[in-house]
């Protein structure tokens, strides 16, 4: 069986977007996928948004958020609310942040009963497909009985397990960093590693040398 290793944030919707692909080579093609949550960015490496603003940075991704979404016959929708608190003008990042960790963490425990990718389908698709409030209990509730796992027990045990949980998300960012790079979504096949969503293809291109027969 061929493996792959992903790297993703639930803040990136370059994330989201080769979502759907992943989990198609998973289920149709001899490939085991490594789900690796990390952090996003604006936590890891905060530093990176100085001197970012809404004219240098945010609306020209934001208009290719749309373009990529487009091409790929994905829905897109700026998050409300964003799972991190910045300010979009300036690229402030609040020390406050209500809901990034306890995301993360949720998470990183259904990627401990291999429901990672289920959730991170999930969620991202709530969060970048227009659903308002994504972050309900209500909500979160309803995504949790989708994959028969009780939203109560697995949110007290995220809780309880909080710093086991942060070491592993941690130690999944270390990884990331000795294979070259801090950057989502990140696949990575043997020695080689692939970042954007937009290299899905030379992905796949690797595997098929090695003999994956995709169509």
């Amino acid at each position: 069986m061929f493996s792959v290793d992903l790297y993703f944030s639930f803040r990136s919707p370059y994330s989201y977007f080769i979502l759907p692909r992943i989990i198609d080579l998973r289920d149709h093609y001899d490939v085991n996928i490594n789900f690796k949550l990390v952090y996003p960015l604006a936590i890891r490496e905060p530093h990176f948004f100085h001197g970012k603003n809404a004219f240098t940075y945010f609306i020209p991704k934001t208009f290719d958020y749309f373009l990529q979404a487009k091409k790929l016959g994905m829905k897109f929708k700026a998050p409300k609310p964003d799972p991190i608190n910045q300010n979009m003008l300036t690229g402030k990042i609040s020390n406050n942040q209500p809901l990034i960790f306890d995301l993360c963490h949720l998470g990183q425990s259904m990627c401990n009963r291999n429901l990672g990718i289920e959730f991170a389908y999930e969620i991202s698709n709530s969060i970048f497909g227009g659903k308002k409030d994504w972050h309900t209990d209500n909500h979160l509730f309803s995504i949790c009985s989708k994959l028969k796992v009780d939203f109560e027990e697995i949110r007290n045990s995220s809780k309880i397990n909080e710093k086991n949980i942060i070491k592993e998300i941690e130690s999944n960012q270390n990884e990331q960093l000795s294979i070259g790079h801090h950057g989502v979504p990140l696949t990575v096949y043997k020695d080689k590693f692939f970042f954007g969503q937009d290299k899905f293809d030379k992905l796949i291109n690797e595997l098929r040398r090695d003999g994956l027969k995709y169509l």
